[in-house]
Parts: structure tokens; sequence; C-alpha cells
């Protein structure tokens, strides 16, 4: 069985936790519902007891109440139609968050407390206590919710980009462009070209890193985080990397991974963070989310709120039915590992676990696993930035990427959303060891169109409206027929119910790219009914429109789809008129008399008076029975003595002319009879339809004659007969 070179197994030695690191967080306390809240006593862990007994200083992290702070935000948002917090409400929030600081420490007053650090854009704080009567006196205060240790966090340690659809994702130039992700880890080589051959963050322009900042005392060893960051930015390659340097030597402090959380929130707009990526881990044994006791709970709450994803790795302690800190934490984005291809056998770590046969898409024996995990992602081995590392630390920066690159994609869609179009897009896998299915990321069917299939079409309502979408990677289905007369081969759909009958106008004015506009009936792709398509209108940029004549209750099929595969940018709007009318009349003109068994020809003329554009026009001619169809308009067809020519849409005063050409049966008088037909009701019926009657002659052919030779015989003949007497006389 093969072993993991040095740099895993350097990897490796970082992430295994000796045995008592574990966290031992306090129970937050409930807030109450009155403004002055009555606060329970708040337990402390005898090790922190014992030490300020002896006289030593401890640092706790201190978490105030700030429900009120966060319903005032919730309520701004909804008033601001926003999604998240902007620029306004986080200042607003830091501005609250400092008054119940102060607040706390004016009415406290204690030489013995010290603040080691603030996080300006959480309700929290770091302080170092000197004495028990400083802690006990801080813990008096109802403005006080839990405090918590400051825990020591480890780095929870190229097929990988073909395996989750990356490269068809890129081409359609879907790469995260204008997105950050905020890696929080040890460090970042930014001179590596993976990341533009930085100079200095931000330099020079091409350079993808733009922030590398401390937060702990640092390390000399940059190889994880450099890995993490350009797993990332390898997956959204026009996204940048914020590296938030938390870690102090080879672990990073719960104080200073806030301090990173604190940052990216407060400089999301400045920015624009779509992820936080934490590969790191406490080595905790978490069975169930960790809803109490948790000092992420909020910092990852106000994240959320401020547009920003949480993905954190699972851990890599070969748990079969628990996550670690701060992976299982609610509303973190949970990742564990899989293989993206065959690498052999693999022994993981000192004797952790191993892997005697691998695969793509098998789960790795080190990846932490339990029914609450979000997904999975490659994770062994993972080349990038110039290590080759494995671990659910390198199945992290996949998603966190990922995210990027949808958040981009889909800017108008909650983070909900995008963590939605990553599980039940992904590819089910199952867990030998437990049974659990888990989806293994799928960029590629992720960043599809979420209408892209038939059955996921999404709902039109009401009479007039316009929507927006877009078709990039959109898919043609199995039996999905072809619209408008072109192959196309990225549709997306939607579906209308008619609240009345009436005229439907509907098009695809102010996309971006050349589209075909089809209306079908039917509830299956593989047995759809037509009822209107175009493919271009006229418009500028070969956009499409139609009119079809709706039945109230009636549900349409609508797709919209791009020319020979063209995408872009969708933009959809329809109406319905309940009271269109259209004004038909026609009219045949031609020779009024005719021959018998010879043709002759005929126009039809079709006017529309309006005020609408009838639609679905059509015009039959009714022969004589012993007359036959000889030719006409393209699509034209004869059906017994019926021609009949589609018209399709005929605009307010448009007038069509239609040619055909019969031949005549006996002779006698005959009818020929016209008459038009639209979907629309008509003003005036009585001009609908038109009749000429037409006077057929004998053919001149029908009455015997001699050929001049006929004649020249029968002369001789009859001279014959007259000079036969006369030589008998003789």
């Amino acid at each position: 069985m093969a072993t993991l070179r040095k740099s895993s197994h350097h990897y490796f030695r970082a992430i295994i936790l000796p045995a008592n690191r574990f966290f031992a967080f306090i129970a937050a306390l409930p807030l109450l519902w009155a403004s002055v809240c009555f606060a329970q006593p708040i337990a402390l862990p005898a090790s922190i007891e014992s030490r300020l007994l002896a006289g030593q200083a401890v640092d706790l992290i201190v978490e105030y109440q700030s429900q009120a702070v966060e319903q005032a935000a919730a309520t701004m948002r909804q008033r601001a139609g926003l999604m998240h917090d902007d620029a306004g409400i986080l200042a607003l929030k830091a501005q609250r968050y400092q008054a119940i600081k102060l607040g706390v420490d004016r009415a406290i007053a204690r030489p013995d407390i010290e603040t080691l650090r603030d996080y300006s854009h959480l309700p929290m704080a770091y302080k170092r206590f000197h004495s028990m009567a400083a802690l006990q006196a801080l813990l008096a205060s109802p403005a006080v919710k839990a405090v918590y240790p400051n825990r020591e966090f480890h780095p929870v340690l190229t097929v990988s980009l073909p395996f989750i659809g990356q490269p068809a994702v890129a081409s359609a130039a879907d790469k995260g462009n204008g997105t950050t992700v905020a890696v929080i880890d040890n460090g970042i080589d930014y001179t590596r070209s993976a990341f533009g051959s930085c100079t200095a963050p931000g330099t020079p322009a091409s350079c993808h890193v733009v922030a590398s900042v401390n937060f702990g005392t640092g390390t000399t060893d940059t190889s994880h985080g450099t890995n993490v960051s350009a797993i990332a930015l390898g997956v959204a390659p026009d996204s940048r990397i914020a590296m938030l340097n938390a870690f102090s030597g080879t672990s990073a402090y719960t104080s200073d991974v806030i301090s990173a959380m604190n940052w990216a929130i407060a400089n999301q707009s400045t920015y624009h963070i779509a992820a936080i990526n934490m590969s790191l881990g406490d080595g905790s044994r978490n069975t169930a989310p960790c809803s109490s006791g948790n000092p992420f709970l909020t910092p990852v709450g106000n994240a959320r709120s401020a547009g920003i994803s949480v993905v954190a790795a699972a851990g890599n302690d070969a748990y079969s039915d628990a996550i670690a800190n701060p992976a299982c934490t609610p509303g973190v984005i949970s990742v564990g590992a899989v293989y993206d291809a065959n690498y052999g056998g693999i022994n993981w770590g000192a004797g952790l676990c191993s892997d005697t046969t691998t695969q793509a898409d098998q789960i790795t024996c080190f990846s932490n696993s339990a029914n609450f995990l979000t997904l999975l992602a490659p994770g062994a081995l993972v080349t990038a930035g110039g290590y080759t590392e494995g671990g659910t630390s390198q199945a992290s920066p996949h998603v966190a990427g990922a995210v990027a690159v949808l958040r981009s994609a889909f800017a108008t869609e909650t983070l909900d959303q995008t963590a939605t179009r990553l599980t039940s897009n992904g590819v089910a896998l199952t867990d030998p060891r437990n049974g659990i299915v888990k989806p293994r990321l799928n960029l590629l069917a992720a960043t599809r169109p979420a209408n892209d299939d038939f059955v996921a079409r999404f709902t039109l309502s009401g009479s007039a409206g316009n929507t927006t979408g877009q078709n990039r990677l959109a898919t043609q289905e199995p039996g999905e027929p072809s619209h408008a007369g072109n192959a196309g081969g990225s549709s997306v759909w939607w579906k209308w119910t008619a609240p009345a009958a009436g005229q439907v106008s509907l098009d695809t004015h102010g996309s971006s790219f050349d589209t075909m506009l089809a209306v079908y009936g039917g509830t299956a792709i593989n047995a759809l009914t037509p009822i209107a398509a175009n493919d271009n209108d006229g418009t500028a940029n070969g956009v499409s429109s139609l009119l079809f004549e709706a039945q109230s209750g009636v549900e349409y099929e609508i797709t919209v789809d791009g020319a020979n595969g063209a995408s872009g940018n969708i933009a959809l709007n329809w109406a319905l008129n309940t009271a269109a009318q259209a004004n038909l009349s026609v009219s045949v003109a031609g020779p009024a008399n005719g021959v018998a068994y010879s043709t002759a020809a005929y126009s039809i003329s079709v006017s529309n008076s309006g005020p609408q554009a009838a639609t679905n026009v059509s015009v039959s001619a009714t022969l004589p029975a012993d007359a036959s169809f000889v030719e006409g308009t393209a699509g034209c067809a004869v059906s017994g003595t019926v021609v009949t020519c589609p018209v399709g849409t005929l605009q307010a005063t448009a007038t069509v002319v239609l040619n055909i050409t019969v031949m005549w049966g006996a002779s006698g008088t005959a009818n020929l009879s016209v008459s038009v037909t639209s979907d629309l009701p008509d003003s005036a019926t009585a001009n609908n339809s038109a009749t000429v009657v037409i006077n057929i002659a004998a053919d001149s052919a029908d009455i015997p004659t001699l050929p001049q030779w006929g004649i020249g015989l029968m002369a001789i003949l009859l001279l014959s007969h007259i000079l036969w007497p006369r030589r008998q006389l003789l």
C-alpha cells in the first residue's frame, strides 16, 4: 500500500489533535422579552475558576445581548427590500454593538478587566480578566449573553476541476467575477503564479489577492493556506482572495478566528465577499448541530445577514457519526472529502485510517461524516498553488469557490437558494461506514438554470408582467422538440395559466442573445402540442415575439431557447388582451371565364382592418367537384376539393395575397368560394367570405374537324366519284 509523500505527511501532522483538546463551551443565556433582562447565572468551567482564584489572568470571548439590534436590522432590510445587510445597515449595527459594549464597561468600570480586541461588527469582544471578582461583575450584567474560552484550532488537512464540471462552467463565463472568497487560514504565498504573481496584495492589476491580513502572530509555513486559496481560485478563476491569517504557529485561537470573520463582515461591501472558507477545526466530536454554547453562532449569523456564505471543513478524524467545530455550527456549509481519481492504496496520518484501494467518488476514510453534513467535494489528492495535499481542508475551498461562482451568476438568489443549488444538483454518494447518502459537488449541474428542465419550469402569473432569467449551460432534454424550426439546445421553461380568454402577446425584447420563443400545450416534454413559435421578429439582436389566443384556465408551456445553442440573459414579457378583435376581409380576383379542362390562376387577398393583429389566420378555397388544385403559394394544401392556405399572424392594416392555380372540369357554370378565419373574434363577419362565378366554355377541340390532308383526300375522292361514270361512258 502506498504512503503519502512528505507534503501530505506534514499536513496530517498538523491536523491530528491531542486527545485532551476539546471545546468546553458555556451555554448561552436566553434573551428575555423585557428591555431590562434578568440574566441567569453562567456556569464557568472549573479550570477557569481555578486559574482566576490562583491569581492568573484568563482571556475570554464575551458575547452581548443583541436581539433588539438584529430585529431592527431585519425591519430595515424588509422596508428597503434588501436580502442582506447593506453598508448602511452594517454601520448602524456596529454603532449599536459599540453602545452596548460601552454601556457594560462603564457600568462595571473595573481596572482589572482589559479589552484585548473589539469585534466591531459583532456583539462580541475579547477580554482579559485579572480576578474572579472582575469576571463575576461582568457576568452580573443583564446585557451579557455568554462567555467562551479561547480555544485552539488546527488546519484540517489535478483532476478535481473537471471532476466537478468546472471547465464547462468557466467556458460559459461563470467564473465568480466580482466576488471575493475570504480564506481564514495560515497565510498565503501570493507571489506564486496561481494568484497572478503578486508583488503585494492588489499589485499588479492581474493579482487575485486583494488582502492579506494577520490576526494571530503568524507562521512561517503558509503551504496550507496557499493550497486552500489556490483551490478556491481554481474553481472561481475570476474571483479574488482575501487571506485572513488567524494562525499563531500551527494553531489558531477562537478569538483570532472571530476577528477574521469580523473583518470579512466589515469589508463585505468593499470586496463583495461571497464566502468565508474555514479549513480548520478543533477535533471535537459533535453528533448534532452545535446550536448552544458555540461562540461561532453569532459570527456565522451576522456573516449570513451580510450576504456571506460560511463554508467549513468537516474534519479529518474519521468520525462516522460526528463532525468538528466550526463545521457543526448551524448555518455553516459543512464539507466532507472524496477522491477524484484512483490513487492506489493510501495510509492516512499516523495510523488514523487506510484506504486499501481508491477511486473517483469514493469517500475518504478520514472524512468526518454525520447525518447533518451538508455535502462532499474532492479532497484527495489536490494539487494547487504548488502543493499537493489531502483532507477535508481541500474539499471545503472547492465549495467556497463554487459559492463564489453561483453568487456571481445568480446574484438575486438568497444564500439558502445558493446552498440548495449545491445540494440538490450534486451526485448522490453513500458512505459505506454508516449508509448516509450525501451529494457530491457538481458545479456544472448547480450552475445550470433552475428552470432548465421542463418539470422544473418557473410559474408566471397575472394578465401582464415581465421576468428575467438566463440560459447559460441550459440543455435540451431527451424528447424535447426543436423550437421555431431551429435545433437550439439551451432551452429554459416557464408555465402560465390564462386568467381569462384573450390574445396573449409574448416577447423576448431586451434579451442579450438571438432567442427562439415557443408556446405549447401538454404536460410532458415528449408530448407537447405546438401553439405558436417565433425565431426572429425583425427586432435588433435576433429577439422574438409572438401572439396566440388563450383560453381561460388553460396552462400554457413557454420556452426560450438560443438559436444554434446561443445563450445569455433573458427578458421575457407577456400581456393578455381580453378585448382583442380583428376585422378580416377576403376577396378573389382572376378570369371570370374559363375553358373546360384548362388551367386558370386566381389571387386571394386577405386584409386585416384591426384593431389587433389576427393570429392563426387561415384561408380556405372551395373548388367545384370536378375541378382540381394544380399549385399555389407555399404552404397551401388540398384535401378533397378544399384548398387550405395558412397565413399565420396578420398585423392590423396588413394585407397578404395568396395565389392558386386550378384546372376546371366540364363546361358550365362553376363557383370558386374563399373564406378566412383566425383565433380572434371578428367585428364584421360579412366580409369573411367571397364567391366568384366562372363561366366554363366547352373546349373548341370538342367539335370534330378535319386536318388539311383530310380535306385534300376528300377532294380527291369527290373528284374521282364525279369522273368515274364518265370513264364508263367512253
